[in-house]
Protein backbone atom coordinates (compact mmCIF):
# COMPACT_ATOMS: atom_id res chain seq x y z
CA UNK A 1 0.00 0.00 0.00
CA UNK A 2 3.08 2.32 0.83
CA UNK A 3 4.47 1.68 -2.47
CA UNK A 4 1.45 3.32 -4.36
CA UNK A 5 0.60 6.23 -2.01
CA UNK A 6 3.89 8.66 -4.16
CA UNK A 7 2.28 7.79 -7.21
CA UNK A 8 -1.24 8.69 -6.18
CA UNK A 9 0.67 12.04 -4.72
CA UNK A 10 2.05 12.54 -7.56
CA UNK A 11 -0.88 12.51 -9.95
CA UNK A 12 -2.51 15.37 -7.92
CA UNK A 13 0.57 17.08 -6.94
CA UNK A 14 3.48 16.49 -9.82
CA UNK A 15 6.12 18.69 -7.89
CA UNK A 16 6.25 15.56 -5.61
CA UNK A 17 7.69 13.62 -8.56
CA UNK A 18 10.43 15.76 -10.10
CA UNK A 19 11.38 18.80 -6.99
CA UNK A 20 12.98 15.80 -5.10
CA UNK A 21 14.83 14.29 -8.20
CA UNK A 22 16.33 18.11 -8.87
CA UNK A 23 20.41 17.84 -8.86
CA UNK A 24 22.25 20.88 -8.47
CA UNK A 25 23.13 21.03 -11.92
CA UNK A 26 19.24 21.09 -12.71
CA UNK A 27 18.89 23.70 -10.10
CA UNK A 28 21.67 25.88 -11.15
CA UNK A 29 19.89 25.58 -14.87
CA UNK A 30 16.74 26.36 -13.53
CA UNK A 31 17.40 29.45 -11.95
CA UNK A 32 19.19 30.96 -14.43
CA UNK A 33 16.59 30.29 -16.97
CA UNK A 34 14.06 31.53 -14.21
CA UNK A 35 15.77 35.51 -14.10
CA UNK A 36 15.75 35.14 -17.95
CA UNK A 37 11.68 34.54 -17.58
CA UNK A 38 11.42 37.44 -15.50
CA UNK A 39 13.26 39.83 -17.86
CA UNK A 40 10.04 38.99 -20.41
CA UNK A 41 7.07 38.08 -18.27
CA UNK A 42 7.52 41.04 -16.14
CA UNK A 43 7.26 43.79 -19.10
CA UNK A 44 4.91 41.60 -20.41
CA UNK A 45 2.70 41.16 -17.55
CA UNK A 46 2.40 45.00 -16.60
CA UNK A 47 1.44 45.55 -20.64
CA UNK A 48 -0.81 42.58 -20.62
CA UNK A 49 -2.80 44.15 -17.82
CA UNK A 50 -2.91 47.17 -20.17
CA UNK A 51 -4.93 45.18 -22.76
CA UNK A 52 -7.17 43.48 -19.99
CA UNK A 53 -8.04 47.14 -18.80
CA UNK A 54 -7.03 46.76 -15.44
CA UNK A 55 -4.00 48.16 -13.19
CA UNK A 56 -0.39 47.01 -14.21
CA UNK A 57 -0.26 45.86 -10.62
CA UNK A 58 -2.56 43.46 -11.69
CA UNK A 59 -0.91 41.99 -14.15
CA UNK A 60 2.23 40.81 -11.86
CA UNK A 61 -0.02 39.64 -9.05
CA UNK A 62 -1.86 37.22 -12.19
CA UNK A 63 1.99 36.29 -13.09
CA UNK A 64 3.20 35.47 -9.76
CA UNK A 65 0.22 33.72 -8.86
CA UNK A 66 0.05 31.79 -12.10
CA UNK A 67 3.60 30.77 -12.16
CA UNK A 68 3.43 29.11 -8.65
CA UNK A 69 0.53 27.17 -8.52
CA UNK A 70 1.11 25.92 -11.81
CA UNK A 71 4.24 24.88 -10.53
CA UNK A 72 2.99 22.71 -7.82
CA UNK A 73 0.39 21.05 -10.12
CA UNK A 74 0.93 21.25 -13.82
CA UNK A 75 2.20 18.29 -15.65
CA UNK A 76 4.47 20.08 -18.28
CA UNK A 77 8.59 21.02 -17.59
CA UNK A 78 8.67 24.05 -19.32
CA UNK A 79 4.80 26.21 -19.81
CA UNK A 80 5.04 29.54 -18.33
CA UNK A 81 1.19 30.01 -16.69
CA UNK A 82 1.19 33.55 -16.73
CA UNK A 83 -1.17 37.19 -18.45
CA UNK A 84 -1.41 36.20 -22.16
CA UNK A 85 -1.95 38.64 -24.92
CA UNK A 86 -5.32 37.06 -26.14
CA UNK A 87 -7.13 36.09 -22.61
CA UNK A 88 -6.29 39.78 -21.85
CA UNK A 89 -8.07 41.26 -24.72
CA UNK A 90 -11.02 38.29 -24.17
CA UNK A 91 -11.17 39.35 -20.68
CA UNK A 92 -11.62 43.32 -22.09
CA UNK A 93 -14.20 42.24 -24.49
CA UNK A 94 -16.61 40.54 -21.65
CA UNK A 95 -16.28 42.67 -18.53
CA UNK A 96 -15.82 45.86 -20.62
CA UNK A 97 -19.89 46.23 -21.23
CA UNK A 98 -20.52 44.96 -17.74
CA UNK A 99 -18.75 47.33 -15.33
CA UNK A 100 -19.94 50.27 -16.43
CA UNK A 101 -16.85 52.46 -16.97
CA UNK A 102 -16.72 51.96 -13.13
CA UNK A 103 -12.50 50.88 -12.47
CA UNK A 104 -13.47 49.19 -9.11
CA UNK A 105 -16.21 46.73 -10.65
CA UNK A 106 -14.28 46.51 -13.61
CA UNK A 107 -11.07 45.18 -11.12
CA UNK A 108 -13.56 43.11 -9.33
CA UNK A 109 -14.95 41.78 -12.30
CA UNK A 110 -12.01 40.65 -13.72
CA UNK A 111 -10.97 38.50 -11.11
CA UNK A 112 -14.66 37.47 -11.05
CA UNK A 113 -13.98 36.32 -14.92
CA UNK A 114 -10.51 34.64 -13.71
CA UNK A 115 -12.23 32.63 -11.46
CA UNK A 116 -15.44 31.61 -13.67
CA UNK A 117 -12.51 30.03 -16.25
CA UNK A 118 -10.74 28.72 -13.77
CA UNK A 119 -14.10 26.72 -12.20
CA UNK A 120 -15.07 25.44 -15.40
CA UNK A 121 -11.44 24.55 -16.24
CA UNK A 122 -11.10 22.80 -12.81
CA UNK A 123 -14.60 20.98 -14.10
CA UNK A 124 -13.42 20.19 -17.39
CA UNK A 125 -10.23 18.52 -15.48
CA UNK A 126 -12.16 17.03 -12.98
CA UNK A 127 -15.01 14.64 -15.66
CA UNK A 128 -12.04 14.42 -17.80
CA UNK A 129 -12.50 16.72 -20.75
CA UNK A 130 -9.28 17.23 -21.80
CA UNK A 131 -10.20 16.17 -25.29
CA UNK A 132 -12.72 19.12 -26.16
CA UNK A 133 -9.95 21.30 -27.36
CA UNK A 134 -9.64 19.19 -30.36
CA UNK A 135 -13.17 20.23 -31.83
CA UNK A 136 -11.59 24.05 -32.90
CA UNK A 137 -10.09 23.68 -36.47
CA UNK A 138 -6.71 24.57 -36.57
CA UNK A 139 -7.31 27.25 -39.44
CA UNK A 140 -10.48 27.96 -37.12
CA UNK A 141 -7.76 28.97 -34.50
CA UNK A 142 -5.37 30.27 -36.64
CA UNK A 143 -7.81 32.70 -38.20
CA UNK A 144 -9.25 33.89 -34.96
CA UNK A 145 -5.58 34.37 -33.37
CA UNK A 146 -4.89 36.31 -36.59
CA UNK A 147 -7.70 38.74 -36.53
CA UNK A 148 -7.19 38.90 -32.17
CA UNK A 149 -3.85 39.74 -33.08
CA UNK A 150 -5.01 42.56 -35.20
CA UNK A 151 -7.59 43.95 -32.64
CA UNK A 152 -5.10 44.09 -29.98
CA UNK A 153 -2.62 46.02 -32.20
CA UNK A 154 -4.83 48.44 -33.66
CA UNK A 155 -5.75 48.78 -29.95
CA UNK A 156 -2.35 49.85 -28.82
CA UNK A 157 -1.71 51.88 -31.81
CA UNK A 158 -3.26 55.19 -29.98
CA UNK A 159 -0.89 54.79 -27.49
CA UNK A 160 1.95 55.20 -30.20
CA UNK A 161 0.79 58.72 -31.66
CA UNK A 162 -0.60 59.89 -28.59
CA UNK A 163 -4.00 60.51 -29.76
CA UNK A 164 -7.65 59.17 -27.85
CA UNK A 165 -9.04 55.82 -28.80
CA UNK A 166 -11.84 55.39 -30.56
CA UNK A 167 -14.57 52.81 -29.84
CA UNK A 168 -16.23 50.40 -32.04
CA UNK A 169 -15.09 47.25 -34.72
CA UNK A 170 -12.00 47.21 -36.02
CA UNK A 171 -12.37 49.12 -39.01
CA UNK A 172 -14.21 51.68 -36.67
CA UNK A 173 -11.64 52.47 -35.02
CA UNK A 174 -9.11 52.28 -37.44
CA UNK A 175 -11.03 55.03 -39.11
CA UNK A 176 -11.14 57.00 -36.19
CA UNK A 177 -6.92 56.42 -35.98
CA UNK A 178 -6.56 57.25 -39.48
CA UNK A 179 -8.63 60.64 -38.57
CA UNK A 180 -6.90 61.59 -35.52
CA UNK A 181 -3.50 61.57 -37.09
CA UNK A 182 -3.74 65.38 -37.51
CA UNK A 183 -3.31 65.68 -34.01
CA UNK A 184 -0.36 62.73 -33.47
CA UNK A 185 1.85 63.69 -30.48
CA UNK A 186 5.18 63.39 -32.04
CA UNK A 187 7.69 63.19 -29.50
CA UNK A 188 5.86 60.29 -27.88
CA UNK A 189 5.40 58.84 -31.81
CA UNK A 190 9.20 58.84 -31.59
CA UNK A 191 9.51 57.23 -28.18
CA UNK A 192 7.23 54.22 -29.31
CA UNK A 193 9.10 53.87 -33.00
CA UNK A 194 11.94 53.78 -31.24
CA UNK A 195 10.76 50.90 -28.41
CA UNK A 196 9.43 48.74 -31.50
CA UNK A 197 12.85 49.67 -33.07
CA UNK A 198 14.53 48.31 -30.97
CA UNK A 199 12.33 45.46 -29.47
CA UNK A 200 12.34 44.07 -33.37
CA UNK A 201 16.09 44.69 -34.33
CA UNK A 202 16.87 42.91 -30.41
CA UNK A 203 14.59 39.92 -31.92
CA UNK A 204 16.07 39.42 -35.34
CA UNK A 205 19.36 39.70 -34.10
CA UNK A 206 20.26 38.89 -30.67
CA UNK A 207 16.82 37.04 -29.82
CA UNK A 208 17.90 35.31 -26.11
CA UNK A 209 18.46 39.22 -25.09
CA UNK A 210 15.45 40.25 -23.52
CA UNK A 211 13.93 42.91 -25.52
CA UNK A 212 11.08 44.11 -23.54
CA UNK A 213 13.26 43.93 -20.31
CA UNK A 214 15.68 46.57 -22.66
CA UNK A 215 12.63 48.79 -23.92
CA UNK A 216 11.25 48.57 -20.61
CA UNK A 217 14.28 49.60 -18.55
CA UNK A 218 15.24 52.45 -21.81
CA UNK A 219 11.91 54.28 -21.52
CA UNK A 220 12.23 54.81 -17.41
CA UNK A 221 15.71 56.07 -18.26
CA UNK A 222 14.69 58.33 -21.39
CA UNK A 223 11.98 59.95 -18.72
CA UNK A 224 13.92 60.80 -16.56
CA UNK A 225 17.21 62.30 -18.26
CA UNK A 226 15.09 64.05 -21.11
CA UNK A 227 12.08 65.09 -18.72
CA UNK A 228 10.08 63.43 -21.37
CA UNK A 229 6.59 63.42 -18.99
CA UNK A 230 6.85 67.29 -19.34
CA UNK A 231 6.94 67.47 -22.67
CA UNK A 232 3.80 65.91 -23.35
CA UNK A 233 4.50 62.02 -23.46
CA UNK A 234 1.92 59.46 -21.41
CA UNK A 235 3.73 57.79 -19.12
CA UNK A 236 2.14 54.85 -16.11
CA UNK A 237 2.26 56.93 -13.01
CA UNK A 238 1.90 55.99 -9.60
CA UNK A 239 2.25 52.62 -9.32
CA UNK A 240 1.34 51.57 -5.92
CA UNK A 241 3.04 48.25 -4.51
CA UNK A 242 2.75 45.70 -2.04
CA UNK A 243 1.84 41.81 -2.13
CA UNK A 244 -1.04 40.26 -3.44
CA UNK A 245 -3.76 39.44 -0.51
CA UNK A 246 -6.71 37.64 -0.70
CA UNK A 247 -10.20 39.22 -2.06
CA UNK A 248 -13.45 37.82 -2.72
CA UNK A 249 -15.02 40.10 -5.92
CA UNK A 250 -18.00 41.59 -4.53
CA UNK A 251 -20.31 41.25 -7.53
CA UNK A 252 -24.17 40.38 -8.17
CA UNK A 253 -25.71 37.14 -9.09
CA UNK A 254 -26.52 38.26 -12.17
CA UNK A 255 -22.92 39.31 -13.00
CA UNK A 256 -21.95 35.42 -11.56
CA UNK A 257 -23.80 33.87 -14.45
CA UNK A 258 -22.94 36.53 -17.30
CA UNK A 259 -19.52 36.19 -16.37
CA UNK A 260 -19.93 32.26 -15.80
CA UNK A 261 -21.34 32.06 -19.58
CA UNK A 262 -18.73 34.39 -21.18
CA UNK A 263 -15.76 32.43 -20.03
CA UNK A 264 -16.80 29.33 -21.78
CA UNK A 265 -15.09 31.04 -25.18
CA UNK A 266 -12.16 32.33 -22.94
CA UNK A 267 -11.49 28.57 -21.61
CA UNK A 268 -11.62 27.16 -25.05
CA UNK A 269 -9.09 29.39 -26.58
CA UNK A 270 -6.91 29.42 -23.08
CA UNK A 271 -6.83 25.91 -23.12
CA UNK A 272 -6.34 25.06 -27.02
CA UNK A 273 -2.83 27.59 -26.55
CA UNK A 274 -1.73 26.11 -23.34
CA UNK A 275 -2.21 22.72 -24.64
CA UNK A 276 -0.44 23.34 -27.52
CA UNK A 277 2.53 25.06 -26.38
CA UNK A 278 2.87 22.08 -23.11
CA UNK A 279 2.59 19.58 -25.87
CA UNK A 280 4.96 21.10 -28.27
CA UNK A 281 7.68 21.19 -25.61
CA UNK A 282 6.74 18.33 -24.18
CA UNK A 283 7.51 16.70 -27.87
CA UNK A 284 10.90 18.50 -28.05
CA UNK A 285 12.04 16.92 -24.72
CA UNK A 286 10.78 13.75 -25.17
CA UNK A 287 8.07 13.64 -22.03
CA UNK A 288 4.28 13.49 -21.77
CA UNK A 289 1.87 15.87 -20.74
CA UNK A 290 -1.62 14.79 -18.82
CA UNK A 291 -4.67 17.08 -20.81
CA UNK A 292 -7.03 16.45 -17.95
CA UNK A 293 -4.08 17.29 -15.68
CA UNK A 294 -3.63 20.89 -17.44
CA UNK A 295 -7.09 21.39 -16.97
CA UNK A 296 -6.94 21.18 -13.25
CA UNK A 297 -3.71 22.98 -12.95
CA UNK A 298 -4.47 25.94 -15.21
CA UNK A 299 -8.02 25.68 -13.28
CA UNK A 300 -6.52 26.02 -9.77
CA UNK A 301 -3.87 28.72 -11.39
CA UNK A 302 -6.78 30.83 -12.84
CA UNK A 303 -9.15 30.69 -9.47
CA UNK A 304 -5.90 31.52 -7.27
CA UNK A 305 -5.25 34.45 -9.29
CA UNK A 306 -9.16 35.88 -9.16
CA UNK A 307 -8.64 35.63 -5.69
CA UNK A 308 -5.76 37.60 -5.17
CA UNK A 309 -6.41 40.14 -7.19
CA UNK A 310 -5.17 39.22 -10.64
CA UNK A 311 -6.59 38.38 -13.97
CA UNK A 312 -7.22 35.49 -16.17
CA UNK A 313 -4.03 33.55 -16.95
CA UNK A 314 -2.70 31.27 -19.29
CA UNK A 315 0.06 29.22 -20.97
CA UNK A 316 1.50 31.73 -24.12
CA UNK A 317 3.59 29.71 -26.01
CA UNK A 318 6.37 32.60 -26.33
CA UNK A 319 6.70 32.97 -22.65
CA UNK A 320 6.81 28.83 -22.42
CA UNK A 321 9.90 29.10 -25.60
CA UNK A 322 11.54 31.85 -23.51
CA UNK A 323 11.72 29.29 -20.60
CA UNK A 324 12.81 26.53 -22.62
CA UNK A 325 15.42 28.40 -24.58
CA UNK A 326 16.76 29.63 -21.08
CA UNK A 327 17.77 25.99 -19.94
CA UNK A 328 15.05 25.34 -17.79
CA UNK A 329 14.43 21.42 -16.88
CA UNK A 330 11.43 21.71 -14.37
CA UNK A 331 9.47 23.68 -13.05
CA UNK A 332 11.57 25.38 -10.96
CA UNK A 333 12.34 27.87 -12.81
CA UNK A 334 8.95 29.37 -13.21
CA UNK A 335 8.96 29.10 -9.26
CA UNK A 336 12.13 31.67 -9.12
CA UNK A 337 10.11 34.02 -11.89
CA UNK A 338 7.25 34.10 -9.64
CA UNK A 339 9.64 34.82 -6.32
CA UNK A 340 11.57 37.86 -8.35
CA UNK A 341 8.11 38.97 -9.30
CA UNK A 342 6.59 39.10 -5.95
CA UNK A 343 10.38 40.89 -4.90
CA UNK A 344 9.44 43.18 -8.13
CA UNK A 345 5.72 43.98 -6.32
CA UNK A 346 7.28 44.94 -3.02
CA UNK A 347 10.26 46.84 -4.36
CA UNK A 348 10.51 48.48 -7.20
CA UNK A 349 7.17 49.61 -8.20
CA UNK A 350 7.75 53.36 -7.66
CA UNK A 351 10.24 52.77 -10.26
CA UNK A 352 7.65 52.23 -13.19
CA UNK A 353 5.83 55.38 -12.65
CA UNK A 354 7.97 56.89 -15.30
CA UNK A 355 7.35 54.39 -17.80
CA UNK A 356 5.90 55.77 -20.90
CA UNK A 357 2.44 54.42 -22.26
CA UNK A 358 4.10 53.90 -25.62
CA UNK A 359 6.61 51.92 -24.52
CA UNK A 360 4.16 49.51 -23.23
CA UNK A 361 2.39 49.50 -26.13
CA UNK A 362 5.37 48.49 -28.08
CA UNK A 363 5.86 45.93 -25.56
CA UNK A 364 2.59 44.38 -26.43
CA UNK A 365 2.60 44.84 -30.47
CA UNK A 366 6.07 43.08 -30.74
CA UNK A 367 4.76 39.97 -28.41
CA UNK A 368 1.89 39.90 -30.42
CA UNK A 369 3.16 40.10 -34.34
CA UNK A 370 4.11 36.52 -34.27
CA UNK A 371 0.21 35.51 -33.53
CA UNK A 372 -0.61 37.50 -37.52
CA UNK A 373 0.67 34.31 -39.13
CA UNK A 374 0.52 34.94 -42.77
CA UNK A 375 2.83 32.30 -43.72
CA UNK A 376 0.61 29.63 -42.55
CA UNK A 377 -2.26 31.49 -44.48
CA UNK A 378 -0.11 30.99 -47.13
CA UNK A 379 0.13 27.30 -46.55
CA UNK A 380 -3.44 27.06 -46.71
CA UNK A 381 -3.69 28.56 -49.72
CA UNK A 382 -0.96 26.04 -51.25
CA UNK A 383 -2.90 22.93 -49.78
CA UNK A 384 -5.83 23.46 -51.12
CA UNK A 385 -7.97 21.77 -48.74
CA UNK A 386 -10.54 25.13 -48.10
CA UNK A 387 -8.52 25.91 -44.67
CA UNK A 388 -7.95 29.57 -45.94
CA UNK A 389 -11.24 30.34 -46.47
CA UNK A 390 -12.33 29.20 -43.14
CA UNK A 391 -9.43 30.94 -41.91
CA UNK A 392 -10.02 33.83 -42.82
CA UNK A 393 -14.11 34.15 -42.20
CA UNK A 394 -12.61 33.74 -38.90
CA UNK A 395 -10.12 36.59 -39.00
CA UNK A 396 -13.14 38.58 -40.74
CA UNK A 397 -15.31 37.70 -38.07
CA UNK A 398 -12.75 39.01 -35.08
CA UNK A 399 -12.50 42.02 -36.93
CA UNK A 400 -16.35 42.99 -37.86
CA UNK A 401 -17.75 41.35 -35.11
CA UNK A 402 -15.98 41.89 -32.00
CA UNK A 403 -13.60 39.19 -30.39
CA UNK A 404 -16.26 37.43 -28.50
CA UNK A 405 -18.37 37.23 -31.22
CA UNK A 406 -15.63 36.20 -33.50
CA UNK A 407 -15.29 33.53 -31.50
CA UNK A 408 -18.92 32.36 -31.25
CA UNK A 409 -18.85 32.45 -35.66
CA UNK A 410 -14.86 30.89 -35.23
CA UNK A 411 -16.77 27.54 -33.29
CA UNK A 412 -19.72 27.76 -35.77
CA UNK A 413 -17.24 27.41 -38.16
CA UNK A 414 -15.47 24.74 -36.69
CA UNK A 415 -18.87 22.65 -35.90
CA UNK A 416 -20.28 23.35 -39.88
CA UNK A 417 -16.46 22.26 -41.20
CA UNK A 418 -16.83 19.02 -39.37
CA UNK A 419 -20.49 18.18 -40.44
CA UNK A 420 -19.78 19.38 -43.81
CA UNK A 421 -16.72 16.68 -43.69
CA UNK A 422 -18.77 14.02 -42.19
CA UNK A 423 -21.61 14.30 -44.23
CA UNK A 424 -19.83 14.32 -47.68
CA UNK A 425 -17.53 11.19 -47.65
CA UNK A 426 -15.24 10.62 -50.43
CA UNK A 427 -16.50 6.87 -51.30
CA UNK A 428 -15.25 5.11 -53.58
CA UNK A 429 -15.76 2.04 -56.41
CA UNK A 430 -13.09 -0.32 -55.48
CA UNK A 431 -11.37 -2.73 -58.58
CA UNK A 432 -8.67 -5.26 -58.08
CA UNK A 433 -5.22 -4.85 -59.26
CA UNK A 434 -4.31 -7.18 -61.69
CA UNK A 435 -2.90 -10.97 -60.23
CA UNK A 436 -3.46 -9.65 -56.49
CA UNK A 437 -6.33 -9.55 -53.59
CA UNK A 438 -5.70 -6.02 -53.54
CA UNK A 439 -8.81 -3.89 -53.83
CA UNK A 440 -8.43 0.05 -55.12
CA UNK A 441 -10.41 2.88 -55.95
CA UNK A 442 -10.73 2.97 -59.25
CA UNK A 443 -10.62 6.44 -59.82
CA UNK A 444 -7.59 7.01 -58.26
CA UNK A 445 -6.21 3.54 -59.94
CA UNK A 446 -7.54 3.19 -63.43
CA UNK A 447 -5.65 0.14 -64.46
CA UNK A 448 -7.75 -1.74 -61.53
CA UNK A 449 -10.12 -4.22 -63.06
CA UNK A 450 -13.71 -4.48 -62.09
CA UNK A 451 -15.47 -8.07 -61.58
CA UNK A 452 -18.17 -8.85 -63.95
CA UNK A 453 -21.40 -9.05 -62.00
CA UNK A 454 -19.40 -7.51 -58.41
CA UNK A 455 -19.65 -3.76 -57.17
CA UNK A 456 -17.61 -3.36 -54.50
CA UNK A 457 -18.32 -0.14 -52.86
CA UNK A 458 -16.41 1.80 -49.62
CA UNK A 459 -17.50 4.80 -47.91
CA UNK A 460 -14.68 6.37 -46.19
CA UNK A 461 -16.55 7.82 -43.07
CA UNK A 462 -18.50 6.77 -40.10
CA UNK A 463 -22.38 6.01 -40.82
CA UNK A 464 -24.18 8.31 -39.07
CA UNK A 465 -27.66 10.25 -39.71
CA UNK A 466 -26.01 13.09 -41.26
CA UNK A 467 -24.55 11.38 -43.97
CA UNK A 468 -26.35 7.86 -44.42
CA UNK A 469 -29.00 8.59 -46.74
CA UNK A 470 -26.65 9.87 -49.10
CA UNK A 471 -24.49 7.15 -49.14
CA UNK A 472 -27.63 4.38 -49.92
CA UNK A 473 -28.74 6.43 -52.28
CA UNK A 474 -25.08 6.90 -53.99
CA UNK A 475 -25.14 3.28 -54.05
CA UNK A 476 -28.33 3.31 -55.89
CA UNK A 477 -27.59 5.70 -58.22
CA UNK A 478 -24.76 3.05 -59.07
CA UNK A 479 -26.98 0.18 -59.37
CA UNK A 480 -28.77 1.98 -62.29
CA UNK A 481 -25.87 2.74 -64.08
CA UNK A 482 -24.49 -1.15 -63.58
CA UNK A 483 -25.09 -3.64 -66.30
CA UNK A 484 -28.04 -5.60 -66.12
CA UNK A 485 -26.16 -8.62 -64.90
CA UNK A 486 -25.02 -7.11 -61.38
CA UNK A 487 -25.67 -9.86 -58.70
CA UNK A 488 -23.78 -9.25 -55.52
CA UNK A 489 -22.87 -5.97 -53.76
CA UNK A 490 -20.00 -5.47 -51.57
CA UNK A 491 -20.23 -2.93 -49.00
CA UNK A 492 -16.79 -2.32 -47.43
CA UNK A 493 -17.42 -0.47 -43.83
CA UNK A 494 -13.61 -0.54 -42.72
CA UNK A 495 -14.30 3.24 -42.43
CA UNK A 496 -17.12 2.95 -40.42
CA UNK A 497 -16.30 2.50 -37.18
CA UNK A 498 -19.59 3.24 -35.77
CA UNK A 499 -23.10 3.02 -37.22
CA UNK A 500 -26.12 5.05 -35.54
CA UNK A 501 -29.84 3.84 -35.76
CA UNK A 502 -30.41 5.84 -38.47
CA UNK A 503 -27.88 4.28 -40.75
CA UNK A 504 -28.86 0.70 -39.32
CA UNK A 505 -32.17 1.38 -40.47
CA UNK A 506 -31.44 2.62 -44.15
CA UNK A 507 -29.16 -0.03 -44.25
CA UNK A 508 -31.76 -2.73 -43.67
CA UNK A 509 -33.79 -0.66 -46.24
CA UNK A 510 -31.37 -1.40 -49.05
CA UNK A 511 -30.72 -4.38 -48.43
CA UNK A 512 -34.78 -5.05 -48.69
CA UNK A 513 -34.71 -3.71 -51.84
CA UNK A 514 -31.30 -5.01 -53.33
CA UNK A 515 -33.62 -8.82 -52.51
CA UNK A 516 -36.24 -7.30 -54.20
CA UNK A 517 -33.93 -6.41 -57.60
CA UNK A 518 -32.61 -10.21 -57.24
CA UNK A 519 -29.31 -8.19 -55.72
CA UNK A 520 -27.33 -9.63 -52.84
CA UNK A 521 -25.71 -7.51 -50.13
CA UNK A 522 -22.39 -8.26 -48.67
CA UNK A 523 -20.52 -6.66 -45.89
CA UNK A 524 -16.76 -6.98 -45.34
CA UNK A 525 -14.14 -5.26 -43.08
CA UNK A 526 -17.39 -4.82 -40.16
CA UNK A 527 -16.04 -3.28 -36.61
CA UNK A 528 -16.94 -5.31 -34.12
CA UNK A 529 -19.12 -3.19 -31.86
CA UNK A 530 -21.07 -2.78 -35.47
CA UNK A 531 -21.49 -6.34 -35.78
CA UNK A 532 -22.73 -6.26 -32.04
CA UNK A 533 -25.54 -3.72 -33.25
CA UNK A 534 -26.49 -5.88 -36.24
CA UNK A 535 -26.72 -8.81 -34.02
CA UNK A 536 -28.87 -7.21 -31.40
CA UNK A 537 -30.81 -5.16 -33.90
CA UNK A 538 -32.04 -8.42 -36.08
CA UNK A 539 -30.35 -6.97 -38.93
CA UNK A 540 -27.76 -10.18 -39.17
CA UNK A 541 -30.45 -12.61 -39.37
CA UNK A 542 -31.96 -10.58 -41.76
CA UNK A 543 -29.35 -10.27 -44.12
CA UNK A 544 -27.73 -13.79 -43.12
CA UNK A 545 -24.22 -14.48 -40.87
CA UNK A 546 -22.72 -15.71 -44.16
CA UNK A 547 -22.73 -12.64 -45.47
CA UNK A 548 -20.25 -10.81 -43.06
CA UNK A 549 -16.68 -11.05 -44.00
CA UNK A 550 -13.60 -10.70 -42.41
CA UNK A 551 -12.14 -8.91 -45.65
CA UNK A 552 -13.02 -8.28 -49.08
CA UNK A 553 -10.83 -10.71 -50.72
CA UNK A 554 -12.56 -13.25 -48.75
CA UNK A 555 -16.17 -11.71 -50.27
CA UNK A 556 -14.90 -11.48 -53.53
CA UNK A 557 -13.98 -15.14 -53.36
CA UNK A 558 -17.57 -16.26 -52.19
CA UNK A 559 -18.99 -14.79 -55.03
CA UNK A 560 -16.60 -16.05 -57.54
CA UNK A 561 -17.48 -19.48 -56.15
CA UNK A 562 -21.22 -19.41 -56.03
CA UNK A 563 -20.70 -17.78 -59.74
CA UNK A 564 -18.60 -21.47 -60.48
CA UNK A 565 -21.15 -23.12 -58.71
CA UNK A 566 -23.86 -21.67 -60.89
CA UNK A 567 -21.88 -22.65 -64.23
CA UNK A 568 -21.16 -25.99 -62.93
CA UNK A 569 -24.66 -26.65 -61.99
CA UNK A 570 -26.03 -25.37 -65.39
CA UNK A 571 -23.56 -27.12 -67.63
CA UNK A 572 -24.34 -30.74 -65.74
CA UNK A 573 -27.77 -29.75 -66.50
CA UNK A 574 -29.49 -32.75 -68.51
CA UNK A 575 -31.01 -31.07 -71.98
CA UNK A 576 -34.27 -32.49 -73.96
CA UNK A 577 -32.80 -33.78 -77.26
CA UNK A 578 -33.31 -31.97 -80.32
CA UNK A 579 -35.68 -33.91 -81.34
CA UNK A 580 -38.19 -33.67 -78.72
CA UNK A 581 -37.80 -30.13 -78.45
CA UNK A 582 -38.86 -29.51 -81.97
CA UNK A 583 -42.15 -31.69 -81.30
Amino acid sequence: MSSNKPKTLSSYLPITAWLPACSAETIRADVLAGIALAALLIPEGMAYAGIAGVPPYAGLFAAAVGLLVYALLGSSRHLAVSPTSGSAAMLAALVGPLAGGDALTYMQMASAAAISVGALLLIGGIFKLGFVSEFIAKPVLKGFVFGLALTIMLRQAPKLFGVEKTKGNFFEQLWGLIQSLNHTHFLTLAVGAAALAVTFGISAIAPRVPSALVVFVGGILAVRVFGLADRGVEVVGRMPGGMPHFVLPKIGADNWAELLSGAVGIVLILYAEALAAARTFAAKYNYDVNPNQELKALGTANIASGLLQGFVVGGGMSGTAANASGGARTQLSTMVTSVLTLLTLGFLMPMFRNLPEAVLAAIVIHAVAHLADVGELKRYARLKTGGIWVAFTALIGVLAFGILNGLVLAVCLTLIALMKKLSAPQEAVLGRLHGTGTFVDIKRNPEAELIPGLLIFRPNAILFFANANRVMNHIRELVKQSPPQLRVIILNLEAASEVDVTSLDLLDQLRSDLHTMGIQLYLARVAEPVKDLFARSGFTERLGADRIFWGVDMAVETYLNSIAQSSEQFANTPTRPSAELSS
